[in-house]
C-alpha cells in the first residue's frame, strides 16, 4: 500500500480495501477483465450467489485485493435479480419456476377516484381517510399479487381481437359495431 492506495499486487491478507480513485472493477466478464472504474458496490456473497444461480459469465478477479464493482455491473446484476420467479399458469402451477420480467405499473398516476373505485371493486380493507399516496400503495400491493393465468388471458385476448368483439366498440344502443 502506497499513500493509502492499494495496488493489484498487494497481498490478499486482511479486509478488502475501500474503493479509491483509479481502482477498476474487480470482475472478469466473459473471460475479460472489466476496465471500468470501481464504484461503491462490492462483490458480496449474495451477489456471487445471484451470479451463479443465473449462470452469468461473471467472476471475481482473484489477483485484485478489493471487491468493488463498477456501476455498469451493479446495475446489470440488479436488473437480473429483479426478474421474479413465477410458476407457469398453464398447468396448475406445478411446473418448475421460470424467470419472467415483471412489468411495473405506476398506479400513482391514476386519479384518486379511480383508486377508490379499484379499492371498492376488490373490497380492499383500509383505514378511512387515506391520502392518494397511501391509497396508491395499497392498490399497487394488491395489483402485484393478483394471480393471472397468462395462457388463458392471452388466449381470450387474441380471440376477442380476432372476432372484433369488444364492449368498447359497441354502439350505445347495443347494435352492431362500427367498421
Amino acid at each position: 500500500i502506497m499513500n493509502g492506495f492499494s495496488t493489484e499486487e498487494d497481498s490478499h491478507d486482511g479486509p478488502p480495501a475501500p474503493p479509491f480513485y483509479g481502482q477498476s472493477c474487480c470482475l472478469i466478464d466473459d473471460g475479460e477483465r472489466c476496465g471500468r472504474s470501481a464504484g461503491n458496490a462490492s462483490f458480496s456473497k449474495r451477489i456471487q450467489k445471484s451470479i451463479s444461480q443465473k449462470k452469468l459469465k461473471l467472476d471475481n478477479d482473484k489477483s485484485v485485493r478489493h471487491l468493488y464493482i463498477c456501476d455498469f455491473h451493479k446495475n446489470f446484476i440488479q436488473s437480473v435479480r429483479n426478474k421474479r420467479k413465477r410458476k407457469t399458469s398453464d398447468d396448475g402451477g406445478e411446473s418448475p419456476d421460470h424467470d419472467v420480467e415483471v412489468p411495473e405499473v405506476d398506479l400513482f398516476q391514476l386519479q384518486v377516484n379511480t383508486l377508490r373505485r379499484y379499492k371498492r371493486h376488490y373490497k380492499l380493507q383500509t383505514r378511512p381517510g387515506l391520502n392518494k399516496a397511501q391509497l396508491a400503495e395499497t392498490v399497487s400491493r394488491h395489483f402485484r399479487n393478483i394471480p393471472v393465468n397468462e395462457k388463458e388471458t392471452l388466449t381470450y385476448f387474441i380471440y376477442m381481437v380476432k372476432s372484433s368483439k369488444s364492449r368498447l366498440d359497441q354502439k350505445p344502443d347495443g347494435g352492431k359495431q362500427l367498421e
